[in-house]
């Protein structure tokens, strides 16, 4: 039973593809509507409202808000710079 097993374990292995896994999460929201929440926020809107309202994470908001870091957008950094692509 044991030599079964593991043979049919061999077979599934090499007959079945290997599952895919998400690098990260798809950018919920663009520079438009992060720069317009932004724009809420100085404004005087709370910052909770504002992430639900946007589809922003609040931690965001609070950390580009509080400091005046420039955004880049959402998601990871390209490879390739505008000008070598």
């Amino acid at each position: 039973f044991f030599t079964l097993s593991l043979i049919l374990h061999s077979l599934l292995h090499i007959l079945m593809p290997r599952t895919y896994v998400k690098k990260g999460q798809v950018p919920r929201y663009s520079n438009e509507d992060f720069q317009l929440a932004l724009k809420e926020i100085a404004e005087g809107s709370d910052i909770r409202d504002t992430a639900k309202k946007y589809n922003i994470p609040k931690l965001t908001l609070h950390s580009h808000h509080s400091s005046q870091t420039s955004h880049h957008g959402a998601g990871r950094t390209t490879h390739f710079t505008e000008l070598e692509e």
